[in-house]
This record gives structure tokens, sequence and C-alpha cells, in this order.
């Protein structure tokens, strides 16, 4: 792994370190990347990234004539573009932290700031979808009906999954497709017969990553990081999709700086008296749906 850090008076060593602590905060705090078509950003390549869809092809019901090569279909695609954006904070350090070894007190500094890159990016990942997806609001009503016990139930993620395969959308590897969900909508989840009898007993392994259980087909994770509309009671949108539903830019794979740890040097005439250091981060970062009949954005109340 190579240093993406900016570092001044810092060794190489402690570059790619606190690179990577910063990384794995990052990483950690987002929640809403579950199931992203991620794309690297390639050096020197402008600010659009294209996400490539291909169209499935017309079913072919008409008999091949024996012997005779059949005409060629030609594949057909839609490309969709999105433009990249920077994101970043920085804070002041004072000189009484040392920065000359790897020490706990500024490798927390570099975690918290992992921390808000992981919690940013999520928060811009999570508008998008609610932006692009679907609606599918609890017991088909208006959205200033929703009361705070319309809440989610395994009626409306069956109802989800439904038309998303109505919707010709595809599950993932595992044969599922994937939810996420605010913490709120599944306080009240867990309590519905039909999680309750597909959740009992199962294999605690199917918990890593954050999965907090299945359904109908869906594998969820939960998010405290909850995206909700205000309307007569707050309505909090639970998102179940299909592969490829949308994308995200890579952090990890990114040619740009992550994070910037820098010491005050003998040129800095902004800090004359050599009295703080600064540490931030700085990201390159878009997401973007790809196709909004792929992601059902069910609208319930909670009870919590």
């Amino acid at each position: 792994m190579s240093a993406n850090s900016t570092t001044t008076g810092l060794t190489q060593l402690m570059s790619i370190f606190y690179d990577k602590v910063f990384l794995d905060r990052a990483e950690a705090d987002i929640r809403y990347d579950y199931g992203a078509q991620k794309k690297s950003v390639p050096l020197n390549s402008g600010k659009t990234v294209y996400f490539n869809r291909f169209s499935p092809l017309a079913v072919a019901t008409t008999a091949l004539t024996e012997g005779t090569s059949p005409s060629a279909v030609s594949m057909s695609s839609t490309i969709v573009s999105a433009t990249v954006a920077e994101y970043g904070t920085y804070t002041v350090v004072s000189s009484l932290f040392d920065m000359t070894s790897i020490d706990v007190g500024l490798k927390e500094h570099v975690e918290v700031m992992g921390q808000n890159a992981g919690e940013t990016l999520d928060t811009l990942i999570a508008a998008a979808l609610s932006a692009g997806g679907t609606a599918q609001i609890v017991s088909g009503k208006v959205l200033t009906a929703v009361a705070a016990t319309d809440t989610l139930t395994g009626a409306e993620i069956r109802k989800a999954a439904r038309t998303l395969k109505q919707n010709k959308a595809k599950p993932f590897s595992d044969g599922f497709f994937r939810g996420i969900m605010p913490v709120s909508a599944a306080y009240d989840l867990r309590g519905n017969s039909d999680w309750l009898a597909a959740n009992t007993y199962v294999n605690t392994e199917f918990y890593k990553n954050g999965q907090v259980g299945a359904l109908h087909g869906v594998r969820f994770v939960e998010t405290n990081n909850e995206v909700y509309v205000a309307s007569t009671v707050n309505v909090y949108e639970t998102y179940v999709f299909g592969a490829n539903a949308y994308g995200t830019i890579n952090l990890a794979g990114q040619p740009d700086k992550r994070i910037y740890v820098k010491n005050p040097g003998m040129n800095d005439t902004s800090n004359p008296l050599d009295l703080y250091s600064t540490i931030g981060w700085k990201a390159t970062f878009v997401a973007k749906v790809l196709n909004a009949n792929w992601i059902i954005k069910i609208q319930t109340g909670v009870t919590a």
C-alpha cells in the first residue's frame, strides 16, 4: 500500500500508518454504500465519471431456421454520468502534541477525521438514494396521512421485493436483494411476526459486516444515519434495491490525497511561532442512482 497522506515532518512509515488508520475508520462509518457499484477515479481524467448499465435483450421467440444463422442483435446500454466534487475539513492541533512518532494523541485525531469523512460521504449517498429512489408509502397512503403507528412490516418488504422482480432488478451474487433501514424502523420491524419467524435461531455468522437479518429475499444492514421526511410525523426511509442500482466513488482507490497531517515549517509565515499543526481530510466523491426502478424507498412511521 502506498501512502496517500500529505505530511510535513513525518516519515514514510508514519504516513502509511496514518493513512490506513484514516481509511479504516472512514470505511467503518459508511453504511449506505452497501451494494453500491463502485468506480475508481483515474488520475487526470476530469471531473466526470461514467457508470454503464446494460439493457436486457428482447426475448427471442421466433424459431431458428435449420442451417441458417439468425441476424445478430445489438447490445444496448445506458451511460449514466456523474460529476465528482471535493469534500473535506481540517482542524488545528496545538504544538503540545508531539508529531514525531506514532503516538496515541495524533492517532485519535486521525481517527476522528476518518469518522467525519465516513459520516460525510455516507450522508451524501443517503441523499442520492432519497432523491432518486422509487417511493413506496406504507399501506398505500399519501405522505401526510402516515402516522407513527404505520411502521415497517414484513408485508412492506415483500411488496418492495415483488416490485424489484417485476422491474427485472437483479439480486446480488448471493441471490438476495439488499436493504438499508434506519435503526428506528428496525426497532419496529424486529417485533413483526414475519421478521421473528425468519430471524430467530439463525446462524450468528450471518450478522457479520453489520448485517442484521434477512426477510423475503432481502438482506439488511441498519444505520443510525437515518433519513426521514418531515410531514404530519417524521416519515423514515428504508431502501431495498438490486445489484447495480446506484454507484459511488471508491474511497480506497482514489489517486488523490486523503489524510493531511502537517507540521509547521520554517517557511510557513502563517504560523511564525510554530504554535500549531493541522490535520485534515479531503476526498473526491459522488453518489448516483443508476436505475430508479431498482431502488424502492419504503416510507413508514416509527413508534420510537
